[in-house]
């Protein structure tokens, strides 16, 4: 089977496209006014993003728009979080501090980087076990299954994602922050321009996305910082 060269490279530009799109949700964008917001000013409590949608978060009667930036350090008494990373049993405290934070309305998720993401892991697979079958054998298609594509502790799925910085993790509810996606710039192609006028020969497009990562209510969510005990 052919594939056109155009086909192969319109289908790469989308590619990088959602891939920027994701970077960009985990990123300080404030210095760009065309970037979309992120988790960073979306849960944060004034420290680095003082306004948010143009609200003033420490202004009297804004406590709805203060997120919970939590340090690693504080996060539980005690903790070794910014030490040694979360584990089954701080992660469980820290969705119940969360929770708390946000009314009793617990995360819908949460995202920490890979790195971040093994250290929990490690603590679940050291408890894990293998339950063998006698008589049985096993195969392709009875294989043995050990460690989790994704976590689930207090009953909030955690998940890992490539670009989200290492030593930070982000508690959200969707019911309050979503994703919105213009219809009127939805993936659009510009079409094909003549770049003779630059003295070229050749021609231009670009793919046109309008959207903004929001929340109506920042102390829905969180963003813990300075988690450590990252495996790479």
């Amino acid at each position: 089977r052919e594939i056109s060269l155009l086909k192969a490279r319109m289908n790469d530009v989308y590619s990088v496209t959602r891939q920027n799109m994701a970077r960009l949700t985990f990123t300080n964008n404030g210095a760009q006014p065309l970037y979309p917001n992120s988790f960073q000013d979306a849960f944060d409590n004034g420290t680095n993003f003082p306004t948010y949608g143009g609200i003033t978060r420490n202004a009297p009667n804004n406590t709805a728009f203060r997120g919970q930036y939590i340090n690693g350090n504080t996060l539980i008494a005690g903790s070794t979080v910014s030490a040694v990373g979360f584990s089954r049993q701080t992660m469980a405290l820290a969705l119940a501090r969360i929770t708390d934070g946000a009314g009793g309305e617990s995360p819908t998720f949460a995202v920490m980087s890979p790195g971040d993401y093994a250290t929990l892991n490690g603590d679940f697979i050291g408890n894990e076990q293998q339950f063998v079958n006698p008589g049985g054998s096993y195969s392709m298609d009875t294989s043995v299954r050990s460690s989790f594509p994704n976590l689930n502790v207090s009953g909030v799925p955690i998940f890992a994602d490539h670009f989200c910085p290492a030593g930070n993790a982000f508690f959200v509810n969707c019911k309050y922050t979503a994703m919105y996606l213009s219809e009127d710039a939805a993936f659009d192609f510009s079409g094909f321009y003549s770049l003779v006028p630059l003295g070229q020969i050749g021609q231009q497009g670009v793919v046109v996305v309008g959207y903004n990562v929001v929340t109506a209510k920042s102390s829905s969510g969180a963003w813990v910082y300075n988690v450590g005990g990252a495996l790479f």
